[in-house]
């Protein structure tokens, strides 16, 4: 799935620096590639999918939430929703034996 540019992410306010050292990100007044959103609410990362093999890896909200917020997004977010329902949550509800 290709990704529009900027690409937004939503990172816990306790790996933003982190993040912004692993990438090499530096902030800008134009032309960003990435814009990062901090949640005042750290709900968005329940059951999230969490790093794992000791390589960087950001948590990432559970899918359902981000098929949630693609849909919302606007633009190319409703593509970008329906891709993520198609090749991971119908997957994933079948394997648990729940309807898609």
């Amino acid at each position: 799935m290709k990704l529009p540019i900027p690409a937004k992410l939503i990172l816990s306010a306790n790996v933003e620096e982190e993040f912004r050292q692993h990438v090499e990100a530096k902030l800008v007044d134009s032309g960003e590639n990435v814009v990062v959103l901090i949640p005042e609410d750290d709900g968005v990362f329940y059951l999230c999918q969490g790093a794992s093999g000791g390589q960087f890896r950001l948590p990432a909200t559970n899918p359902v939430q981000t098929y949630v917020d693609l849909c919302h997004s606007g633009g190319r977010g409703e593509e970008a929703s329906e891709a993520l329902l198609e090749q991971v949550l119908k997957g994933a509800w079948a394997a648990h034996g729940e309807q898609s």
